[in-house]
């Protein structure tokens, strides 16, 4: 087995063959639940310990706190950069 120093989300869940693997692995009473951690990109700290102790077993490398904070964290840079600003407007500029 290949193994993988983890970029991204999308790539753990791909190391574990998909969500429902994903799943099964981490004994998530809902496969669901798992989907919807893959579809917004981000795995609540609550999962992380169990996560960091099983990620060898599916050929993830380096997988730490430090790690998952830095994934999530770029994560959350990127939506920011994505979303439009907005500009408050003084209610004295507006033309009477």
């Amino acid at each position: 087995m290949d193994t993988v120093k983890p970029e991204s989300i999308d790539e753990i869940f791909r190391a574990f063959g998909g969500p429902t693997t994903f799943a099964r692995a981490m004994k998530l009473k809902r496969p669901s639940t798992a989907s919807e951690m893959r579809r917004r990109g981000s795995i609540p700290v609550e999962y992380w310990e169990s996560l960091i102790e099983i990620a060898p077993q599916y050929g993830l490398e380096g997988l730490t706190p430090e790690r998952l904070v830095s994934i999530h964290a770029r994560k959350a840079a990127a939506r920011q950069r994505r979303l439009p600003v907005r500009v408050k407007r003084d209610k004295r500029s507006r033309a009477a």
